[in-house]
């Protein structure tokens, strides 16, 4: 499987409710969605799904990635801020049978994910800024399994 780890774009600082997971992406977060799903869909095998976390900024960008793509879209709660990377780790599972997956979520999440990807389960964060793309390979089916590095994306204007 083709897995592509998405930190969502760069987002407003607060929201119009004064909740987190209301925070609208930027303009700066918008084009780095949008360079993020150019960059995909001209991949060998694109993502044919793109899960989002449910808050604001994540489903902007997974939506944009996907709508590059013409990608289904889905949100999985699995991707909120302060979820366990367990429960990615089970979303990759219950998709292993996709050729290409990309997930959009939030720190520290995504770092401890791909330091887990890389390394094993005791490994340290590795860094992912907004806006920011890694794209494994990995056999999702064996659980636990490590994935290579297969490239990394992100805008920087």
């Amino acid at each position: 499987m083709r897995l592509c780890v998405v930190r969502h774009g760069k987002a407003e600082p607060g929201s119009p409710t004064g909740r987190d997971q209301d925070r609208p992406l930027r303009e700066r977060g918008v084009r780095q969605a949008d360079y993020i799903g150019l960059r995909l869909e001209g991949m060998d095998r694109p993502p044919t799904l793109v899960v989002a976390s449910p808050y604001v900024r994540a489903f902007d960008t997974g939506e944009r990635i996907a709508g590059a793509l013409g990608a289904r879209f889905v949100t999985d709660d699995r991707l909120r801020v302060g979820e366990a990377v367990s429960g990615v780790l089970a979303l990759i599972g219950e998709h292993a049978g996709v050729e290409g997956l990309c997930l959009v979520g939030h720190n520290p999440q995504l770092e401890h994910l791909c330091g887990v990807l890389l390394t094993g389960p005791t490994a340290p964060p590795i860094r992912v800024r907004t806006g920011e793309a890694f794209v494994f390979e990995l056999d999702a089916s064996s659980p636990g399994a490590r994935g290579a590095l297969f490239d990394s994306l992100r805008l920087d204007d």
